[in-house]
């Protein structure tokens, strides 16, 4: 005759919470690792002029209800148009003043221009699939 055998299974909830929500458990240091990576990589990835937007890419990793996320990016007002690029649109001066910028080595004044709009340099979205 087969005995029935009783199996009880007791919920550690401080053991879930740290493995799969805090940024110390191992969820969240894989998590973070990875972040660090595509966050180097967009460094490489972004451009130069500066180098302004890519010493300000940040982290920020927190606990949601159903595990982590993580978030990476810049507070800089001109990385959203750097990513996404432009259309071409109308520059005016400040205050009634002019514009000095160069073109084709002359420099030249006005009070407004018209942009042609920048190309996206995708460096966040084109990194992560990189690494992850």
């Amino acid at each position: 005759m087969a005995k029935n055998v009783e199996i009880k299974f007791k919920s550690n909830d401080i053991g879930m919470y740290y493995t799969l929500k805090s940024a110390n458990g191992p969820v969240g240091r894989h998590m973070r690792t990875k972040a660090e990576l595509v966050r180097e990589l967009a460094r490489v990835r972004v451009g130069k002029r500066t180098g302004a937007l890519a010493m300000s890419l940040y982290i920020n990793q927190s606990a949601t209800l159903t595990g982590q996320t993580i978030e990476i990016g810049s507070k800089l007002p001109y990385a959203l148009m750097h990513h996404e690029g432009t259309r071409p649109h109308v520059i005016h001066s400040r205050d009634g003043g002019t514009l000095r910028f160069a073109s084709k080595g002359r420099v030249v004044y006005a009070r407004t221009v018209m942009h042609p709009g920048t190309k996206p340099n995708r460096y966040l979205a084109d990194s992560l699939p990189l690494i992850i």
